[in-house]
C-alpha cells in the first residue's frame, strides 16, 4: 500500500473497489441522507404527475386548499418532535379544531369575526401549547402521556362548545377554499405558520438552539442553553400555527364542527415520519413536513380515482413510513460512515 493510501482522511468518499471512484450508490445514499425531505418530495412529483394523468382537471388551487389542513397539521407537529425525548403531540389536532369553535361561538358573535380573529386564536393556541410544554418540562412527564390527555381534554372541549355542527358563513375564511387576489387561498393558509416558523427559527438563535436541545438536551445543558424553555417554546409555537388550521377547516366547509377533533391527529405523524424528520429529535424542519403531507394527499387523491379500498390505503400508508424509516436509516449510517 503506498503511502498516499495510508494517510488518505478517514472522510473520503467510499470507492468503489475496481475503478477507484466514489460509490454511486453510497453517494445517493449519502445525499438522501443530506436532505431527508428528498424521498417524499420525489413520491410527491410521481404521485402529482400520475393524478395529472388520471385527472385532466386537477386544479392547483382547488388541490392546494385542500392539502392546507394536512399540510399545517403536519407542520405544527414538528417542534415539538425537533425538541427531542419523543415529544410527538397528539394534541394538534383538536386544537385545531378548537380554533375553529372558538371563532365561531366566541368570537364572531362578539363581533371579532374580522382578520382579527387569526391573531387571537394563534395567541390562544400558543396559550395551550404552554401549558402542555409546562407539564412537560416541570413535571418531567413523558409528551406520549401528556399530549393523550391534553388530546382527550381539548376534544372534550370540542364536543362541550359545540355538540352539534355550527354553520359559518359569509366570512373572509371562505377565501381559503378559493383565491385571495391572485393567490391559492391554500397557499396563502401555508405561509401563515410557515412565516411565523421562518420568523422565529431564522431571524433568531432559536433554531440552532431546538437541534441541540433535541439532538443532546444533556449536552445542551451543559453548554448553557435553557433546556426546559427551549422545549416550552417548541409546544406553543405548534399551538399557534395548529390554531390557524381550523380556521381553514371553516373557510373549507363554512361549518365547524367537533367531529374533525381526531382527523388529523396519525396522519400528520405520518406526514412528518415519511418527510424524513427523525422522530427522535433534533433534526428536519417544516419543508420536510410539507413535502410529507403533500405526498400522502397526493396519494389519497389517486387511490381515490383508481376506487382502492380504504382498508387498503391504510395498509399503504404503512408501507410507505416503513419503507421511508429503513431507507433513513440506512442512509444516515452511510452518511456517518462516510465522514
Amino acid at each position: 500500500m503506498s503511502t498516499t493510501d495510508r494517510t488518505a482522511p478517514a472522510s473520503a468518499p467510499r470507492r468503489s473497489r475496481t475503478t477507484g471512484t466514489p460509490s454511486r450508490r453510497g453517494s445517493l445514499r449519502a445525499l438522501f441522507a443530506r436532505h431527508t425531505y428528498l424521498f417524499a418530495l420525489i413520491l410527491a412529483a410521481v404521485l402529482l404527475i400520475a393524478n395529472l394523468a388520471k385527472q385532466p382537471g386537477f386544479g392547483s388551487t382547488s388541490q392546494l386548499a385542500a392539502l392546507a389542513p394536512l399540510g399545517i397539521a403536519a407542520m405544527a407537529s414538528v417542534p415539538s418532535i425537533m425538541s427531542g425525548r419523543g415529544g410527538i403531540d397528539l394534541s394538534i389536532s383538536p386544537l385545531m379544531t378548537l380554533s375553529g369553535l372558538l371563532y365561531a361561538t366566541q368570537l364572531q358573535p362578539n363581533g371579532l369575526g374580522g382578520y382579527v380573529a387569526l391573531p387571537v386564536l394563534m395567541v390562544a393556541g400558543a396559550l395551550v401549547g404552554t401549558l402542555t410544554g409546562l407539564l412537560i418540562v416541570v413535571g418531567r412527564l413523558q409528551p406520549i402521556v401528556v399530549t393523550l390527555a391534553m388530546f382527550f381534554v381539548l376534544t372534550g372541549l370540542d364536543l362541550k362548545l359545540a355538540p352539534s355542527p355550527t354553520t359559518v358563513a359569509g366570512t373572509w375564511m371562505a377565501g381559503f377554499a378559493g383565491s385571495m387576489g391572485p393567490v391559492p387561498g391554500g397557499l396563502v393558509a401555508l405561509a401563515v405558520p410557515a412565516a411565523l416558523w421562518l420568523l422565529v427559527t431564522k431571524l433568531t438563535t432559536y433554531g440552532s438552539l431546538l437541534r441541540s436541545v433535541g439532538g443532546n438536551d444533556v449536552t445542551a445543558f451543559t453548554s448553557g442553553v435553557p433546556v426546559g424553555a427551549v422545549r416550552v417554546l417548541a409546544y406553543a409555537l405548534g399551538g399557534a400555527m395548529a390554531a390557524v388550521g381550523g380556521l381553514v377547516l371553516i373557510g373549507l366547509a363554512s361549518t365547524a364542527e367537533s367531529g374533525t377533533s381526531s382527523a388529523y391527529t396519525l396522519i400528520a405523524i405520518a406526514a412528518v415520519a415519511l418527510g424524513g424528520i427523525p422522530l427522535q429529535g433534533g433534526g428536519g424542519g417544516i419543508a420536510n413536513a410539507l413535502a410529507g403531507a403533500a405526498a400522502i394527499y397526493l396519494l389519497q387523491s389517486l387511490l381515490g380515482v383508481l376506487q382502492v379500498s380504504q382498508t387498503w390505503l391504510q395498509v399503504i400508508y404503512g408501507a410507505l413510513l416503513i419503507g421511508a424509516v429503513l431507507f433513513g436509516a440506512i442512509a444516515a449510517r452511510e452518511l456517518k460512515e462516510g465522514r
